[in-house]
């Protein structure tokens, strides 16, 4: 077994020392007395370099190279190793989401928060202790009871914000460590599935604290780690400090990484890689590094170019010391045999290795179909990409590897038959070089789903439609609403009308009558006026849609006059009067209708006569 090597880390950090060593007391700037770094620290440890590189799995070559590369390599007089970095850069919300979503899943209650698990009955465990926690009587040498995490100061109580925030960072860790039989959790496991009793015990773990800097310890740090004391036999937890759901879950990873063994992944003469983006392609960082808020993070073997360190991410957390297994399959490799998924059904999967890829078979009738890998949406670490193939005859058909994002989603025009999609991780273009698919693995969804044109909103008018209407008096109007692949909103369902076209239009909301009936009213108008009118209705998602029959267009429906039976009554006011006689004149001198008081169809001086006898006649 390695003996263990105290990692600090403040944007990911380290110090060394063997495990039982008590730490020296502290410099004025928080550091082991006589703690030295680079070129300093290698004359110090003189012949005893190769002992304490062999202490820590290192050769001396190695050790070396790494005190002269990575200032934040520091050793004490002991031989204790340590790394000190910077912390994360402050989080801050500015309103545009920077800080994660507000609300956590809503698959996973709130109140869930301290009782998930990633892999229950797993034999290993990563526990995210977000309670509190008196660490004393380990290797770390100090007794501090370090205050559960809180983002508001309050260390007694967690507020729905915080409860959502930790699970989003459960969620991420789980992602980083999708590929392992471990069992990512915030549920208190007990001391005793976190430290290797004996060397026949293979139930054990890691507790990570997540907390604040406490009377001195962490101050200025990021996060603080043991390297190699995953499989402890007393309870040595790391520290992870680093707030923010861009860093936190982050430097979770990179604790838990430090104490399975790994070191920093740097970047040419940077201790930590700090992560980069484009020109195209997301933010691609190494866990390892620095890459806070990066989209697509990954475990690394250092074949990027200015790595500094060519360490075996995956190697090192299986070795046999550590006792990780990768977790079985999930779907076949065989282009075969795959997983029979249905259409509009969402199907989980993990690449679990670069050279793990998951095969799929679907049948469709001929047409659209979108196929959709999709990661986890929060740094995810898989790359993803797929081949379709005809199952038969076997052919290949088409690659969606799309540069810029992680998701591989393209809709295809099919024929009908037997389809194969292999899932598999792939890598970015980015600023400094390719990085390989080594670290593209992680959790997906995979789902196939027919593009379907949408059956339109169809109204129909049982009793028809009005084209004339009776005057003064209103006009209700019967209408079916058959909303065919949309969701009505039933607040906005409507008839706008206008007299003459003037303009605007009024609204008239619909009232239900029943199922899919409703009524609209038209108000009374006046003789010889013409009312247009249209139904409109809003579904839920999309905008509106106007009655498809016709289009934007109206109907409309003219007033048809009361007749006039009272001849004599020629301005039709109701009245017999000397007025009539005015009218009559008008009448005469236009040939209007009204000058026709004899009903022979002529305007002739003769109707003045039969006018005087409608007159005498009354009405």
């Amino acid at each position: 077994m390695l003996k263990h090597t105290l990692i600090v880390l403040a944007a990911g950090l380290a110090t060394s020392a063997t495990a039982q060593q008590t730490l020296s007391s502290a410099n004025s700037n928080g550091l082991p007395a006589g703690s030295l770094n680079g070129q300093a620290a290698i004359r110090s440890l003189g012949d005893r370099l190769g002992t304490v590189a062999q202490d820590n799995g290192l050769t001396p070559v190695q050790f070396a190279n790494l005190l002269r590369s990575d200032l934040s390599t520091y050793v004490t007089p002991e031989g204790m190793i340590f790394h000190v970095c910077a912390k994360a850069p402050e989080e801050k919300d500015d309103g545009a989401g920077n800080r994660g979503p507000d609300i956590a899943r809503m698959d996973i209650p709130l109140d869930d928060f301290l009782d998930l698990e990633s892999r229950p009955g797993s034999q290993k465990t990563l526990y995210m202790d977000f309670t509190g926690y008196h660490s004393r009587s380990n290797s770390w040498g100090h007794n501090i009871n370090f205050p559960a995490w809180s983002n508001d100061g309050d260390t007694n109580n967690f507020s729905d914000q915080e409860k959502s925030d930790i699970i989003e960072h459960w969620r991420e860790v789980v992602e980083d460590f999708a590929q392992f039989d471990i069992n990512v959790t915030t549920k208190d496991p007990g001391t005793a599935a976190l430290i290797k009793s004996n060397s026949s015990d293979r139930v054990f773990g890691i507790r990570c604290v997540m907390t604040q800097p406490t009377n001195g310890f962490g101050d200025n740090f990021g996060g603080i780690a043991i390297l190699n004391s995953f499989n402890d036999g007393i309870d040595n937890p790391c520290f992870a400090i680093n707030k923010g759901l861009n860093a936190g879950p982050m430097t979770v990873s990179h604790e838990v990484g430090h104490t399975l063994g790994l070191v920093h992944d740097g970047l040419n003469t940077q201790e930590y890689h700090p992560g980069v983006r484009g020109p195209s392609a997301p933010g691609w960082g190494p866990i390892m590094g620095a890459p806070f808020g990066k989209e697509l993070v990954q475990w690394s073997r250092g074949d990027y170019d200015g790595a500094t360190t060519s360490q075996n991410d995956l190697n090192v957390i299986t070795n046999n010391s550590n006792d990780v297994d990768y977790i079985a399959d999930d779907h076949p490799d065989s282009l075969f045999s795959g997983t029979p998924i249905s259409l509009g059904v969402e199907t989980a999967g993990v690449i679990n290795s670069s050279s793990d890829i998951d095969s799929f078979q679907f049948t469709v009738s001929g047409g659209e179909y979108t196929i959709a890998v999709n990661n986890f949406e929060r740094a995810p670490n898989l790359d993803a990409k797929y081949d379709i193939y005809n199952a038969s005859p076997f052919q290949f058909v088409a690659t969606t590897n799309p540069n810029g994002t992680a998701d591989a989603v393209e809709t295809h025009n099919l024929d009908a038959g037997t389809y194969v999609v292999v899932v598999d991780g792939t890598y970015e273009f980015i600023s400094v070089g390719s990085v390989s698919d080594y670290g593209s693995t992680g959790n997906y969804t995979i789902e196939v789903t027919e593009i379907v044109e949408p059956e339109p909103i169809v109204f129909s008018y049982p009793n028809g439609l009005p084209s004339t209407l009776d005057e003064s008096t209103p006009t209700e109007i019967l209408v079916d609403i058959d909303p065919g692949t949309f969701t009505l909103d039933t607040d906005e369902l409507f008839m706008l009308y206008a007299v003459n076209f003037d303009v605007p239009f009024n609204r008239v909301d619909l009232v239900p009558a029943g199922g899919s009936q409703y009524t609209a009213t038209l108000p009374a108008a006046a003789c010889d006026e013409t009312l247009y009118f249209e139904f409109h209705a809003n579904a839920i998602e999309g905008g509106e849609t106007v009655d498809p029959a016709f289009g934007a267009g109206a109907f409309s429906a003219t007033v048809v006059c009361e007749p006039n039976d009272c001849l004599a009554d020629v301005n039709g006011d109701g009245m017999v009067t000397a007025t009539d006689f005015t009218a009559w004149v008008g009448a005469f001198n236009t040939n209007a209708p009204e000058c026709d008081q004899n009903g022979d169809g002529a305007c002739t001086p003769t109707d003045f006569t039969a006018w005087v006898g409608n007159f005498n006649a009354g009405c």
